[in-house]
C-alpha cells in the first residue's frame, strides 16, 4: 500500500531535522577539538616538543644561533629578566617607535571604529585589529620597528634564538563588555615555551582604560602544576597567587610592554571608562607548537614580504628562510 503524501513529507520533514542536527553536532565537536587543541598546551608538553624539534631540525637551530650572534654588538637598551618574564620601558627617545606611534594613530583616525565593532562577531569584539594586512611592507612604520636591531637584541637575548615576527597589529579594545571564556580572563598563550609579544601604547593608560594585566613569570610558576588550558578566573588564581601580584600595567602614550605571554598569565581589555588602542608585535621560536611537525609544514604570516634582495637575517626574522 502506498504512503499519503502527507505521511512521506513528514517522514523527508523528520530526516532533514535529523541530518541538519548531526551536521550541528558534528560542528560543535569539530569546535571542540579545535579549541582543545588550541589551548590545551600546558607547558611542560611544549618545552617536550620544542627539545625534540631543536633535535630535528638541528641545522636550523645552529643557524638561528648564529644569526642570533649577528646582533651582539648592537645597544642592549634593556632586557627582561626570567624570573619576570616582562618589562616596560616609558618615554623611550627612539625614531622607528614614534613613526610607528605615527603611523598607527593616523590609520585609527581613518577607520570607522564602530563599523569594526558592529562587524566583529560575539566575543571578538572586545579585541580589534584593524585590517592593516595589505598595506604591511618592509618599508612600513610597523615593520621597521618590528624589524630594528636594537629591539630584536632584547628579544633575542630572552627567546635564546633568531625568533620568527609571528604577527604585526594595530589593536582596538572599546572596553565596553565582559565575555565568557575570552582573553580578559587569566591565561597563558600556547604557542611556545617562550615567546615575546610587544604592546605598544598609543594613549595614556589609566585603570579606567581595560590595562594589561600579568603575574610575573616566577609567580605563575605557582598555577603551571594545575593549568591545562582555556582561561581562569581571578577567583580561582587567587587561591594560588596573592592578588597583590596581579600588576596592571598603567602609563602614557608610547609606554612598551614586552611580555612573555607563554610564561606569565595575564589578561587584558576588561571594562573600563576609557578605550585603549595598542600597536601589537609578536615574536616566538620557529620550534614552537603554533608551527606543527617541527616547523616546516606551515607557511608564516609575514613571509610573503620578503623579496630577492632582502638581508638574510630579515628573510629569517619573517621566516622565508629554512635551512
Amino acid at each position: 500500500m502506498l504512503k499519503s503524501p502527507t505521511i512521506t513529507n513528514k517522514l523527508v520533514g523528520k530526516y532533514n531535522q535529523l541530518i541538519s542536527q548531526l551536521k550541528k553536532g558534528k560542528d560543535k565537536v569539530r569546535n571542540f577539538l579545535k579549541n582543545l587543541v588550541k589551548f590545551n598546551y600546558p607547558k611542560p608538553k611544549r618545552v617536550i616538543y620544542e627539545n625534540i624539534a631543536y633535535l630535528v631540525k638541528f641545522p636550523t637551530y645552529l643557524a638561528r644561533k648564529y644569526l642570533a650572534q649577528q646582533l651582539k654588538n648592537k645597544q642592549l637598551i634593556d632586557k627582561i629578566e626570567p624570573q619576570k618574564g616582562y618589562l616596560v620601558i616609558n618615554n623611550l627617545e627612539f625614531p622607528p617607535l614614534q613613526k610607528a606611534q605615527e603611523y598607527a594613530q593616523e590609520r585609527l583616525k581613518s577607520t570607522k571604529l564602530q563599523d569594526l565593532i558592529e562587524k566583529a562577531a560575539g566575543k571578538h569584539q572586545y579585541l580589534l585589529a584593524l585590517p592593516i594586512k595589505q598595506e604591511l611592507t618592509l618599508d612600513s612604520p610597523l615593520l621597521q620597528l618590528a624589524l630594528n636591531p636594537d629591539l630584536l637584541k632584547i628579544v633575542t637575548e630572552y627567546i635564546g634564538i633568531l625568533p620568527i615576527l609571528n604577527s604585526v597589529n594595530i589593536l582596538y579594545s572599546p572596553n565596553q563588555t565582559i565575555f565568557e571564556h575570552s582573553s580578559q580572563y587569566f591565561h597563558l598563550d600556547p604557542e611556545g615555551v617562550r615567546q615575546v609579544k610587544i604592546f605598544i601604547y598609543l594613549d595614556e593608560v589609566t585603570e579606567d582604560s581595560g590595562p594589561f594585566t600579568l603575574i610575573s613569570a616566577e609567580q605563575s610558576q605557582k598555577v603551571y602544576p594545575v593549568y591545562r588550558g582555556g582561561r581562569l578566573t581571578d577567583e580561582f588564581v587567587s587561591q594560588l597567587v596573592p592578588p597583590t601580584e596581579f600588576t596592571p600595567i598603567t602609563g602614557p602614550k608610547g609606554t612598551m610592554i614586552l611580555v612573555d605571554t607563554s610564561s606569565c598569565f595575564h589578561f587584558g581589555s576588561r571594562p573600563g571608562t576609557e578605550d585603549r588602542p595598542a600597536i601589537l608585535l609578536q615574536y616566538i621560536s620557529p620550534f614552537a607548537m603554533i608551527f606543527p611537525y617541527f616547523g616546516w609544514k606551515r607557511k608564516t604570516r609575514l613571509s610573503h614580504l620578503v623579496q630577492k634582495d632582502t638581508p638574510i637575517l630579515e628573510r629569517y626574522l619573517l621566516g622565508a628562510s629554512w635551512f
